[in-house]
């Protein structure tokens, strides 16, 4: 090979090491809250999530599919959150089409801490872009409040416990007041589907506290599963009554799949209207039941030991101020 054509190879060399992170380079990821990210809370109020592509030169891009991966935040050091099997798992996994470069559903978060956010980006043209994405949601301040309230009435029923029982008495109520703190019982639920007949079916996964599940919808019958519709799907959480997921008139082939994690074990509502153009929207329903389980031992233990410190340290003081009284009230021998 000449000396001449050496620049020639070093430029396709470059191209073919680094085409494809500069096609990354040329498009845009952003994403957006409504309401802002500070004022996000725990089950408090499904959120609605955006992202925006757009190219190098500021536009939207036109067409193109956008993968989602929503993981919850990671356990805490100490204190775990009020749904310990969620932390750390896969909330939601999905594939949404980009309409005028967005892509938009709605969201509960379930509990307190940092959430990622993985977004693959894939348009028309064959560009792509990858980005992560991290948020935190904190958590209300009523249950900081609670929290508080309950400690304290842990430590005051020590406290009145020692000064009413003495020697192994005070110890026995010790041990009841762990024992109250220890029991429980788990409510277990099964799932429960009943698929009706008709254009379109409603597929989802056995649902258990802590493992996404496969939710499916598919047109069928009468060819309709080839064309195209406009999919609104909602998932409710029956005793709150609240929305726990939703995406609104997106763009599918017939058939769309996600996904989700049912973060309690309770009854939700999983509803879907397909709107296919010529025809009568086409609406399924799916109530299912999720399947509780009970939390681990490494997510409970740190709180019920920190509850029973409490009565014990009410429980000490308590015996200490009732033995101290007596002392105090004796009248001074001259």
């Amino acid at each position: 090979m000449s000396l001449k054509n050496l620049p020639a190879c070093f430029i396709l060399v470059s191209v073919t090491l680094f085409g494809s992170s500069l096609s990354a380079e040329e498009l845009n990821v952003y994403f957006k809250t409504t309401p802002r990210i500070e004022l996000l809370r725990p089950f408090a109020d499904p959120i609605d999530l955006s992202l925006l592509i757009t190219g190098v030169e500021g536009r939207p891009v036109k067409q193109g599919t956008v993968a989602i991966r929503l993981e919850a935040p990671r356990p805490g050091r100490f204190f775990s959150t009020d749904m310990p099997l969620v932390e750390g798992t896969l909330l939601n996994e999905m594939q949404l089409p980009l309409r005028q470069g967005r892509a938009n559903w709605k969201q509960l978060f379930p509990i307190r801490g940092e959430y990622r956010l993985m977004v693959d980006v894939v348009t028309a043209d064959g560009s792509k872009a990858s980005k992560v994405l991290s948020f935190a949601v904190r958590e209300n301040r009523q249950k900081w409040l609670a929290l508080g309230a309950f400690s304290a009435g842990l430590f005051i029923l020590g406290f009145v416990a020692g000064r009413v029982f003495t020697g192994a008495r005070a110890g026995e109520v010790a041990l009841i007041a762990a024992a109250v703190l220890l029991g429980g019982s788990a409510a277990i639920s099964n799932a429960q589907q009943n698929t009706p007949a008709g254009p379109a079916i409603l597929e989802i996964e056995p649902a258990t506290v802590g493992k996404p599940s496969l939710v499916r919808w598919k047109l069928v019958n009468d060819g309709a599963a080839d064309r195209s519709a406009a999919l609104t799907l909602t998932i409710t959480h029956l005793e709150k009554q609240k929305v726990v997921f939703a995406v609104e008139k997106i763009a599918v082939p017939g058939e769309w799949s996600m996904k989700f994690n049912f973060p309690d074990g309770a009854e939700y509502r999983v509803a879907a209207v397909g709107t296919i153009s010529g025809r009568t929207p086409v609406r399924t329903e799916e109530v299912i039941a999720v399947t509780g389980v009970e939390p681990p031992l490494g997510a409970t233990a740190p709180v019920l030991s920190c509850f029973v410190a409490l009565i014990a340290a009410g429980l000490g003081v308590g015996r200490w101020t009732k033995r101290r009284a007596p002392a105090l009230s004796r009248p001074l021998v001259s």
